[in-house]
């Protein structure tokens, strides 16, 4: 029997440095069962202090043996997840749950679970703890209905869902294509997928299929959240599908996107509204070795916004890229995009999460488009796209700011 000793927690359970602290024998009921289970051990600063692994040998009447330390903790469980990338140290948060990859395509979720409870070891009181696993993936099941006859090779595809989520649930803007084929029987096929959480507007759903020697993608609309333990299902007639893509046509709504024009030095790049929120804020212009493409970028310091808006038309979906070279892991940024009813009025804030980012950005590892290749549909009332770029320096400090170039908004045909 594979028992759990955390050796690493000895200074975090002892009231005194010296006194030696022994494990006890402690049992951990699961109300499910699991292939694997990797459970790590929280001290007080939220960090990982100790990690252990665990099969389906080491279960017996859904119970572990394990032999904890005594004193007060938490213990966080994450079950039938293979791939779990993390560093002893490192915040709970920091725990990464991974979407299975074969080669460099993704495959759909395994049926992760996640548990995070406290526990208090005493030497003199026998303890049980009821360990209650909860789904961290939702599964998608999709009909379609009136196939031709002359329609085979028939996949389907979810785009833009998160490739790896941190244990607590949130996405690390790391985004994938999970493809598996459908079962098909007359005029009728059916798929049946696990997958991470998406927010509303992120995740797309497509069928490529051949017709002929062609092969062709219809989208199937979906405009919900994919939330965690749910069970989504879609049904649809496939002639009625639209023919279409899952990228940008090409043609940049923007204006001055790549930032090539810059008539007055003094002034923003043409095209862009330029917003001083401080006295120490500038937009410089830059080249050669400092762009992304073309002859120049933008190096923007300080606290500054740089906007631009641009005509859309709800329920059409778009293309969104802002590309952001970061070198400063001091320095902070976000990117803050908008739906807007006018100039004056931004559309309610559920619908604008997809499209800002929850919390400040640091370094990047030389050029990164903050989107990485997502899409999104304009909702209802959308009359125009706010494409924002934001930064939160105090001063202007030699070094200290962000290289941005090649921002586009491009409709999904």
């Amino acid at each position: 029997m594979k028992r759990i000793i955390f050796f690493g927690l000895l200074l975090l359970f002892s009231c005194n440095q010296d006194e030696k602290v022994t494990g006890k024998e402690t049992e951990l009921v699961f109300q499910s069962e699991f292939n694997t289970l990797d459970l790590f051990a929280i001290d007080r600063d939220n960090r990982i202090v100790r990690h252990e692994h665990f099969t389906q040998e080491d279960l017996h009447d859904n119970t572990l043996q394990a032999n904890l330390p005594l004193g007060r903790y938490r213990v966080a469980c994450v079950a039938n997840c293979p791939d779990i990338d993390f560093n002893t140290g490192e915040t709970l948060e920091n725990i990464l749950l991974r979407l299975p990859r074969k080669g460099d395509t993704f495959q759909e979720a395994n049926d992760t679970r996640t548990a995070l409870q406290s526990v208090s070891i005493s030497e003199n009181k026998d303890a049980t703890f009821v360990i209650r696993l909860a789904r961290r993936v939702a599964r998608l099941q999709v009909t379609l209905n009136d196939i031709p006859e002359d329609v085979d090779h028939l996949n389907f595809e979810l785009s833009f869902v998160p490739s790896a989520i941190n244990f607590t649930g949130t996405n690390t803007n790391t985004f994938g294509t999970i493809t598996k084929p459908f079962n098909r029987e007359a005029d009728q096929a059916s798929v049946e997928l696990l997958t991470f959480p998406a927010k509303k507007g992120e995740a797309t759903l497509s069928v490529t299929y051949r017709t002929g020697d062609k092969e062709k993608r219809k989208i199937i609309p979906f405009s919900e959240s994919v939330d965690t333990n749910q069970i989504i299902r879609i049904e649809k007639n496939f002639p009625e599908l639209e023919e279409g893509g899952l990228q940008g046509n090409g043609i940049n709504l923007l204006q001055n996107g790549d930032f090539e024009i810059w008539n007055d030095l003094s002034k923003e790049p043409d095209g862009w509204r330029f917003f001083k929120d401080g006295r120490d804020s500038s937009a410089v212009k830059v080249n050669e070795d400092k762009v992304h493409s073309g002859k120049q970028a933008v190096f923007l310091q300080g606290k500054t916004y740089l906007y631009q808006d641009v005509e859309v038309k709800a329920l059409q979906r778009y293309e969104i890229k802002m590309f952001v070279n970061a070198a400063s892991s001091n320095f902070s940024w976000k990117y803050y995009c908008y739906w807007r009813k006018s100039k004056s009025t931004a559309l309610p804030a559920k619908d604008n999460e997809p499209i800002q980012a929850h919390s400040y950005q640091k370094q990047t590892d030389g050029w990164f488009n903050v989107f990485n290749g997502k899409t999104f549909t304009a909702p209802e009332g959308a009359k125009l796209l706010r494409v924002e770029i934001r930064t939160y320096g105090k001063e202007i400090l030699p070094g200290e700011g962000i290289y941005i170039d090649d921002f586009s908004v491009e409709l999904v045909e």
